[in-house]
């Protein structure tokens, strides 16, 4: 089970090849996590990236590959995995955000 820290949204993946999808926020930016079913059921396979959010009153988001997180989407194949990076992720986006505010 994925951490319920910063976590905003649950639901069916999106683009209806089932699984689920996860959405975390921090201020601005968060992450999608995605588990897609696949044909082997004791593979597991979460597809992650970073996000920014368009705005702060709405859940609508964009793929972003341009921070030192995450350059690309990543793959992970368990839970713990996943909840490892999430927490690296909460902590650089907290200070991504800091700096850039003080920055701006």
């Amino acid at each position: 089970m994925l951490t319920e820290e910063n976590l905003v949204l649950t639901r069916s993946e999106p683009s209806g090849h089932g699984g689920l999808q996860f959405v975390y926020r921090i201020r601005d930016y968060g992450v999608a996590a995605v588990n897609f079913p696949t044909e082997d059921i004791t593979q597991l396979e979460w597809t992650v990236d970073v996000i920014k959010f368009h705005d702060a009153d709405t859940l609508r988001y964009e793929l972003c590959h341009t921070t030192e997180l995450a350059k690309s989407t990543l793959k992970f194949r368990n839970d713990k995995a996943v909840n490892d990076f999430l927490q690296k992720a909460f902590t650089y986006l907290n200070t991504f955000q800091s700096t850039q505010e003080q920055a701006g």
